[in-house]
C-alpha cells in the first residue's frame, strides 16, 4: 500500500504536467486572439472561417485539461479515500482534499462554473474579433 507522502508526490506531479498543457495552451489562445484582430479587419471569410475552427480546438483542449485537472483531483482524493479505508491515518489536509473533490468520479468534460465562463468568456472574445464589424 502507499503512503500519503506518495499520494502527495503523485499530486505534484499530476500537477506539473497539467501546468505544462495550461502554459502551452495559454500561449496558443494569444495566438488565437492575434489571428481572430487579424482576420477579423479582412473581407476574407475564408480565412475567418478557418481561424474561427482554428480557435474551437484551441478552446476545447482549454476545456479537455480543465477536466483533467478535475479528474486527477478526484483521482487523487479516491486515493486518499482507499489509504483511509485501509485503517492509515491521514492528515487533515488529506481530509480537506477528499471534503472538497469527488472521490471516484468519471472523468467529465462538462465544466464546472467557472472553468465553463473561462472557456465561454474566451471563446465569445474570439468570435466577436473575427465575425463582428469593428
Amino acid at each position: 500500500m502507499f503512503t500519503e507522502f506518495e499520494v502527495w508526490n503523485l499530486f505534484q506531479l499530476a500537477s506539473l504536467a497539467n501546468a505544462a498543457w495550461m502554459a502551452g495552451l495559454s500561449f496558443l489562445i494569444w495566438v488565437t486572439f492575434r489571428a481572430a484582430n487579424m482576420v477579423g479587419e479582412s473581407g476574407n471569410t475564408f480565412s475567418k472561417a478557418v481561424v474561427t475552427v482554428f480557435c474551437l480546438v484551441i478552446d476545447y483542449q482549454v476545456n479537455f485539461t480543465l477536466a483533467a485537472v478535475e479528474w486527477a483531483n478526484n483521482g487523487i482524493a479516491g486515493a486518499f479515500v482507499a489509504l483511509q479505508s485501509s485503517g492509515t491515518e491521514i492528515s487533515e489536509g488529506a481530509q480537506r482534499f477528499i471534503d472538497y473533490w469527488s472521490p471516484g468520479t468519471a472523468f467529465n468534460l462538462m465544466p464546472d462554473v467557472v472553468g465553463g465562463l473561462l472557456v465561454l468568456t474566451i471563446l465569445v472574445m474570439q468570435m466577436t474579433s473575427i465575425w463582428m464589424k469593428k
